[in-house]
């Protein structure tokens, strides 16, 4: 992948542990997550799942 750009994410520190817990032993990287991911939503033309709203609290879950 020549010429790669660099893109920078926010996250937040608790959350990006608990995937790299995740994700290192299925020997992927987050880079690689995020590739998948943004690979799926291309793929599928919006999200890769259901976005909707808890019930309860009426957040977006």
């Amino acid at each position: 992948m020549a010429n790669t750009p660099t893109t920078t994410m926010r996250l937040d520190p608790e959350l990006k542990n608990e995937a790299m817990k995740i994700l290192e032993p299925l020997g992927l990287s987050m880079t690689s997550a995020v590739t998948i991911f943004l690979k799926a939503v291309v793929r599928k033309n919006g999200m890769p799942f259901d976005v909707t709203l808890d019930d309860e609290s009426g957040k977006a879950i």
